[in-house]
């Protein structure tokens, strides 16, 4: 794993997200919510699908950590843990998944930023005492997967260009 090209990616990404995405640029408003990417969860998902599972879950780790603090602002260490159990599981269960395939990648994109940001939204709520509900929760939980996976193949290719463009030349 090149731990130097995952925290040039993760800046690089922290930053994109809270410019364009979190004031809104290029948001999504959908019955009253805010949609966005999780670019820092789409990462977390290509580094498991590339990455041993430990090294996976110490990404996700980290790229949950940086969504924590920047991001979400919500309580530490929730976005970091559930970032790492998603990116684990999917690493465990990469021999399976066809994930060169653009449908498939959409389709895990969905999956996976669904039922990480399902259970963080409804924690979120929970912990910070917000007026909003779990159809608020749900609605985001959606449209954030939506939007995500729309992205996915576009910053897997960047991300898999990248990775080649870096490893030493075969002899």
């Amino acid at each position: 794993m090149r731990w130097l090209l995952v925290a040039i990616f993760a800046y690089l990404l922290v930053a994109i997200q809270t410019t364009l995405f979190d004031t809104r640029l290029l948001a999504f408003q959908v019955f009253g919510v805010w949609i966005k990417p999780d670019l820092l969860l789409l990462m977390a998902l290509f580094i498991a699908l590339t990455a041993e599972p430990a090294e996976a879950f110490i990404a996700g780790w980290g790229l949950g950590l940086a969504e924590d603090l920047t991001v979400h602002l919500g309580p530490l260490g929730v976005a970091a843990l559930l970032f790492a159990a998603a990116a684990y599981l999917v690493s465990l269960a990469r021999t399976v998944l066809p994930a060169r395939r653009i449908l498939a990648q959409v389709l895990m994109a969905l999956g996976v930023v669904f039922i990480v940001r399902l259970p963080h939204q409804l924690l979120l709520f929970w912990l910070t005492d917000s007026p909003a509900g779990p159809l608020y929760a749900l609605i985001k939980a959606l449209g954030d997967a939506g939007y995500s996976a729309l992205l996915a193949p576009y910053l897997f290719w960047v991300l898999r260009r990248t990775v080649a463009a870096s490893a030493p030349p075969r002899r």
